[in-house]
């Protein structure tokens, strides 16, 4: 399975895929992902060094009037918190520095429902998750009654984000630069478990 990666635009640097790569999804309407999702990509960035490349990728799938473009770049120009992540930060859950986006961040394609819902999409989603060899039509078809019923409660979202099927953020993915997917995760994990996840295919890699 691949990353299937949109953007419009990368901000805070530039985009240079490795061999190995580590993206985060985040909303910056999200807590958690301040919470717990930077600190974590953070540590995995000084720890690795220049064996890992680390990006972050602004997206959305809710609360749209929050998690736009305009509030991603104030994060990134002024370390400015809004919504739902200010609030945390207000009750004294979250110590924010911005010095932590010492990384490239991406802006994720914001795309419509009937976007969502055109064929073309939903079959790129199909082919990217589905082994076609394997799998039968049925299933193929059944997945596509699924998607349609999930992307018609969509009234928008970011395509990076629809076209993997994330569950939510922060999501991780650890990828190649061929964007094959070796590693993904949904929300916080134990840093020491996920290191020895990494660590096979680093080594691997860097020998």
């Amino acid at each position: 399975m691949k990353l299937a990666l949109n953007y419009t635009e990368v901000i805070n640097g530039e985009l240079n895929l490795g061999p190995i790569n580590l993206m985060m999804a985040f909303q910056v309407n999200c807590p958690g992902c301040f919470i717990h999702g930077f600190p974590v990509l953070k540590e995995l960035q000084t720890y690795y060094g220049n064996k890992l490349s680390c990006i972050a990728l602004s997206t959305a799938f809710e609360d749209f009037q929050i998690n736009t473009e305009e509030n991603a770049k104030l994060l990134v120009n002024t370390g400015e918190l809004v919504g739902e992540a200010l609030k945390a930060q207000e009750a004294g859950h979250l110590n924010w520095e911005s010095s932590t986006l010492s990384l490239p961040i991406l802006i994720d394609e914001v795309i419509n429902q009937s976007e969502l819902q055109k064929s073309e999409f939903v079959e790129s989603v199909i082919i990217n998750m589905l082994d076609q060899t394997t799998t039968s039509p049925l299933e193929q078809e059944n997945m596509r009654t699924s998607l349609h019923n999930y992307f018609s409660q969509l009234p928008q979202c970011g395509k990076t984000f629809a076209a993997n099927l994330m569950r939510g953020t922060p999501s991780f993915f650890l990828f190649t630069d061929s964007m094959e997917i070796l590693v993904q995760w949904f929300g916080h994990g134990d840093s020491r478990l996920i290191r020895n996840k990494l660590d096979i295919f680093i080594d691997k890699k860097h020998g």
